[in-house]
């Protein structure tokens, strides 16, 4: 991914970024697709980690993540440091980039988000996002609770 292949919908005060993925693990016919990133609204929002983050990179063409000598930062590199921010922060396991999907349906789905667009931002193609889906121990005691009155 390179920064040409981010574009916000105002140079001011960005509400959305469309990013172009050229390719990946879930395109296999390497058609590419847009993404989109709106605003969050809790403590971390996409539009404004993006932002300050181009606002330090500046407009150099090349990769996107790199660090500041322009050396590209690879997926191994930001595995390995999200790995150890987490276990740093009192996370034990082993995470990937398969747990922000996993994370991702699971939030969306806690938050009543609907199937088709927890499928279209996932860019799954079959309905096999549900198996990823974690139900939380304490949302399968109230339903339960619920049924034995």
């Amino acid at each position: 991914m390179t920064v040409g292949d981010i574009q916000a919908d105002s140079l001011v005060n960005p509400t959305c970024f469309k990013v172009w993925i050229k390719c990946s693990r879930t395109d296999p016919f390497r058609a590419g697709c847009d993404i989109f990133l709106g605003r969050g609204v809790g403590l971390v929002c996409p539009i404004v980690a993006l932002g300050n983050y181009l606002s330090q990179r500046g407009a150099t063409p090349g990769p996107l993540f790199r660090f500041n000598s322009g050396r590209p930062l690879t997926r191994q590199q930001l595995s390995s440091s999200v790995q150890s921010i987490l276990h740093a922060a009192g996370y034990s396991g082993s995470y990937s980039g398969h747990s922000f999907r996993i994370g991702a349906a699971t939030t969306a789905a806690a938050r009543g988000v609907s199937d088709h667009l927890i499928k279209t931002l996932g860019r799954w193609s079959i309905d096999a996002y549900q198996i990823y889906i974690r139900t939380p121990v304490n949302s399968i005691v109230r339903v339960a609770s619920q049924l034995v009155a």
